[in-house]
């Protein structure tokens, strides 16, 4: 079965009443008010092999110069405090993997929508790339990964395998590349079980001379699928 998540933007706010009762009498309480916005969606998923966590967004600003001339990559910036700055990409895999279970494999894909003005809908960053290097990690607990005590820890005996870099062109959702997998059941090879971070670093947007329009906010969709096979 096949899981395909978008990554989106999560929130909560919580405000609680204050309350004062009338007569001679009054009586008055603080409440605190508080919200926070995480780095990270957790899409919900449920079951044994699920997609943890993925970044919520990748923002490469807002008031960029328009370049005529030349190709340039425009870096993610990130702006969300408090956090490590670090976008991460995290599978669970929680099902049994004894001598006499099943053999078990996944694998992670992403593919990256056409980036379109949010003013006009034929307005294209047409040959945009999505650029960025990976890191194996573990990830332990509940907590989003990109903050300071997220569960990040060294891969270990992790058995995932990765690319040390990836290209993803824009409008490739239907043509996703394999960004992440474990496990190989033809040569009797199963997959690790636990929770595989993909950290991306060096994020760069890609945009080719002469595409980008003044004035002009370019938005798409990253979409990772979760596969039980290879």
């Amino acid at each position: 079965m096949k899981r395909k998540l978008l990554a989106g933007l999560l929130a909560s706010a919580s405000v609680l009443g204050v309350v004062v009762l009338g007569g001679v009498t009054s009586y008055a309480a603080d409440t605190e008010v508080g919200i926070g916005f995480g780095t990270h969606t957790d899409p919900g998923e449920t079951g044994l092999l699920k997609l943890r966590w993925v970044p919520t967004e990748l923002d490469f600003g807002t008031s960029n110069m328009v370049n005529k001339t030349a190709n340039v990559e425009f870096s993610e910036v990130d702006t969300t405090a408090p956090a490590t700055g670090k976008k991460y990409a995290v599978v669970e895999d929680s099902r049994p993997h004894g001598s006499s279970d099943p053999e078990v494999e996944w694998k992670l894909t992403a593919g990256v929508s056409d980036l379109v003005s949010t003013t006009s809908a034929t307005t294209k960053l047409t040959g945009a790339v999505l650029k960025f290097d990976t890191d194996m990690h573990d990830y332990s607990g509940t907590l989003d990964p990109g903050m300071a005590s997220g569960g990040i820890a060294a891969a270990g005996s992790h058995s995932a395998t990765m690319a040390t870099s990836y290209t993803i062109n824009a409008n490739s959702t239907a043509t996703a590349i394999t960004v992440m997998e474990d496990g190989d059941v033809s040569n009797n090879v199963t997959s690790f079980e636990g929770n595989t971070a993909m950290e991306m670093k060096n994020i760069k947007l890609s945009v080719p001379a002469n595409i980008a329009q003044k004035g002009h906010q370019y938005k798409g969709k990253m979409t990772w699928t979760l596969s039980n096979s290879i």
